[in-house]
């Protein structure tokens, strides 16, 4: 297991020199920010866990009063300066003392495969949430990544965890603590092994463009897996 103090440092090396988000945070915040809308909650009360740099915590701040949770102490010095509009906590998840059923909405993008216990990390965010509340999350579908060439995908992060789940794992995982109301992947054109060579073939989708069923063809690959991402939106289940 990777120490907390070794991925802090990561951490802080990491996001000292972020800069603009870039074409795949945009659809993934886009995603969000549409499970947000449905949610039909009215300035909620939003923590984004594992916010990072804070740029999608500053948005999610324009909907409700919000708190970024990010480990690296530079990360949130940094955030805080940018965006005094939210507020920002330096903790480790799993060690802090958080606030029980204070939360409307649990924002996790793209962090629950970077943490060793993943059921645990539910818990807490199911913890972290009014009874009717709600869990929007990110992460890389495995099942994509394993269908990329091995050289990109190895590329793609190298974080101290890198613990990637599929959509049949998160879901069993979630079912403990929520009740799921969507579960997709998102972000398409990504993976070359297998069936994915088919789905993701360029000629395949030029014929369907031209014959008008690009956009379905779209969508099936979306809910059959193909996506780089899973998305998910859940509400609070009762703990027995």
């Amino acid at each position: 297991m990777t120490s907390v103090h070794h991925q802090e440092q990561f951490y802080n090396n990491r996001w000292q020199d972020f800069d603009f988000a870039n074409r795949l945070k945009l659809a993934r915040c886009i995603n969000i920010l549409n499970g947000l809308l449905g949610t039909k909650k009215v300035a909620p009360r939003i923590i984004d866990l594992g916010c990072g740099a804070g740029w999608l915590t500053s948005i999610l701040g324009q909907f409700g009063p919000t708190v970024g949770v990010e480990l690296s102490r530079r990360a949130v010095e940094e955030a805080a300066r940018k965006f005094p509009h939210v507020t920002f906590i330096q903790a480790d998840i799993f060690t802090w003392d958080y606030p029980k059923e204070e939360f409307d909405i649990v924002v996790s993008q793209e962090v629950i495969e970077h943490v060793d216990e993943q059921e645990r990390y539910l818990a807490i965010a199911h913890d972290l949430l009014q009874p009717d509340g709600y869990l929007i999350l990110t992460t890389p579908n495995a099942r994509t990544f394993y269908a990329m060439q091995q050289e990109q995908r190895e590329s793609w992060s190298r974080q101290p965890i890198e613990n990637w789940i599929s959509r049949r794992e998160l879901a069993n995982m979630v079912k403990r603590y929520f009740e799921i109301l969507e579960l997709k992947t998102i972000i398409l054109g990504y993976g070359s092994r297998g069936s994915y060579r088919l789905v993701n073939s360029r000629r395949v989708r030029d014929i369907l463009h031209r014959v008008g069923l690009a956009s379905a063809y779209d969508s099936l690959r979306e809910h059959f897996g193909y996506g780089l991402h899973i998305m998910l939106v859940a509400q609070k289940r009762n703990r027995h």
